[in-house]
């Protein structure tokens, strides 16, 4: 396999863990607010579910980079956070009151937000000119998020209160 061939691999294998990467995201950001309205959260309620992406992007900067970085390989760290922080996801999907789904959530949050600097850090560490290059690689994760959350936009719209013009 020439250079280049091998480049061309690597490139659309990081495309395609980007895809995945962001299309978990993309596969219940776009819902959460309604459907936590569903769920009949009071506003504040909302508001601290939705602020558990921030809290855990910040706690995610320490822990990602000083510590997981040091002591585990990329792969490893990024199955452990995506199998455990799923499962986390999941167990959200199932909480009909608040502080069980806030604690499921801010788990999986905690869990999901450094597997983004993880795989932005494997894709320029593979990444043969990483400035050309990562413009590419990172569109995967653009894709992956319209892929999973333009179908929601469609078949949920009617629960979601979204309602057609007569």
């Amino acid at each position: 396999m020439t250079d280049t061939a091998a480049q061309s691999s690597i490139k659309i294998k990081l495309f395609l863990m980007m895809i995945l990467e962001i299309a978990i995201w993309g596969a219940w950001q776009i819902k959460i607010f309604s459907y936590m309205t569903m769920l009949g959260f009071n506003p504040d309620q909302q508001w601290l579910v939705g602020s558990a992406f921030g809290i855990a992007s910040i706690v995610g900067i320490f822990f990602s980079n000083q510590f997981a970085d040091r002591n585990f390989s990329a792969e490893r760290f990024l199955a452990f956070s995506h199998v455990i922080g799923g499962l986390a996801l999941i167990a959200t999907a199932f909480q009909t009151s608040f502080w069980p789904f806030f604690a499921c959530f801010i788990t999986y949050c905690l869990l999901y937000v450094p597997t983004i600097s993880v795989t932005n850090s494997l894709a320029f560490a593979n990444l043969k000119d990483p400035a050309k290059d990562f413009g590419f690689v990172r569109m995967g994760g653009t894709i992956g998020w319209i892929v999973v959350s333009w179908p929601f936009i469609f078949l949920l719209s009617e629960k979601a209160g979204a309602s057609e013009t007569k």
